[in-house]
């Protein structure tokens, strides 16, 4: 799991200025219309100007965007092609990033564009460019628009990871790919990028193109995970084992929040805050639970004093995860950290324990191990100082 209380959105890019011109193909792509899809990229961009061309329904998009919050503190307007959108451009000056909503990019893409100076420049002849506002007029007046082939071949810019063209039904599914593809090497570690998160793109993919919001899942993974740490209550192999098991979909499915989130330009701090208070609840039931579990089967042990010691930890994790990463914006360091504890691998270990048999064993290993998390989130805080 990644940490992400900001929302998403780069900083304002100052003189920015981008058009996007809208096709309004029927298809989508991940559960977004390319139109909506090439927008919402370009305000993640931070571009402070923006002006959407509609090559058909220019005013069912004005209708559509106003009130949207993702445009919120960008100067913006909505223009038919047919409204002369080059003079436009013109009157304005400056460079400008150019998008045709049959590309789909990264927001970091266009940033880069946008930073570059001089001649018009692109990663291909068809791909989005960066251009002065003289030399795109000049373009348009010899017939062009973006989502055709320009007369003269732009510089040549760096091929960013992300760079598909979606011109046909047929090609959504490439498309997708990439997306999903893209979500992958923004995950460091590798057992979370080639199991955990192989997992969870796999559900994500499939959730995509349904109105389910990252919240949902969130809650929805919380639950799960509260009722396999209720199955542990039961002192047997098959309740142990079930339990188990859905503690692991739950951390699975955890996963793919954010991976809607990202995808469908739908993250918020409010649900980057939801999905780490949600963890901590989750917690705080399974580990009493499994340490009510091992007492149970065997109540000769210290099982009952590990879990303590667990539960005090949870409360204690509780406490220094809201100051460190939830009431303050979190450092680097402190993000690490929580990259470094906060993936939850130990979802596959609980999991083969309940297999053989041996969940008493985590008793021991989560009344002590889990208090590594705090301590090293309290020990960024205070090198910090």
């Amino acid at each position: 799991m990644a940490l992400d209380l900001s929302g998403r959105a780069l900083d304002r890019l100052a003189g920015s200025r981008i058009l996007v011109w809208c096709e309004r193909a029927s298809w989508r792509v991940a559960g977004l219309e390319p139109w909506r899809r090439a927008i919402y990229t370009a305000c993640r961009a931070g571009f402070e100007r923006m002006v959407v061309v509609a090559d058909g329904g220019a005013e069912t998009i004005r209708a559509e965007l106003g009130g949207d919050p993702h445009l919120d503190g960008i100067d913006w307007e909505a223009l038919s092609a047919s409204e002369g959108w080059e003079h436009r451009l013109a009157q304005d000056g400056r460079r400008w990033v150019v998008l045709s909503d049959r590309w789909i990019v990264e927001a970091t893409h266009l940033r880069d564009l946008a930073e570059t100076s001089g001649e018009p420049v692109a990663a291909s002849a068809r791909g989005p460019l960066a251009a002065d506002a003289a030399d795109i007029a000049a373009l348009a007046a010899g017939g062009w628009k973006p989502s055709r082939l320009p007369s003269r071949a732009p510089r040549a810019f760096d091929t960013p990871p992300l760079y598909v063209s979606v011109n046909t039904p047929a090609e959504v599914g490439a498309a997708e790919d990439a997306l999903f593809q893209s979500l992958a090497r923004n995950t460091t570690n590798l057992f979370s990028r080639y199991v955990d998160r192989a997992m969870s793109r796999a559900i994500s993919r499939q959730l995509a193109p349904y109105p389910v919001s990252p919240n949902q899942i969130t809650i929805f993974s919380i639950v799960l995970g509260i009722v396999g740490a209720l199955c542990l209550l039961r002192p047997t192999y098959s309740f142990g084992l079930l339990g188990a098991f859905l503690f692991l979909a739950s951390t699975v499915i955890d996963g793919c929040d954010g991976e809607i989130a990202r995808l469908k330009f739908q993250e918020s701090a409010e649900g980057a805050r939801l999905d780490v208070i949600g963890d901590n609840v989750v917690h705080a039931f399974l580990f009493p639970c499994v340490a009510l579990h091992a007492y149970y089967a065997h109540p000769d042990g210290p099982y009952l004093w590990l879990g303590a010691i667990a539960l005090v930890g949870v409360i204690v994790t509780w406490l220094v995860v809201y100051v460190v990463l939830v009431r303050d914006r979190p450092s680097a360091r402190a993000q690490a950290v929580f990259e470094l504890f906060g993936n939850r691998e130990f979802a596959y270990l609980f999991f083969f324990l309940a297999l053989i048999g041996k969940l008493h064993w985590f008793v021991w290993c989560m009344a002590f191990g889990l208090w590594a998390f705090p301590l090293a989130l309290l020990g960024t805080r205070v090198m910090e100082r």
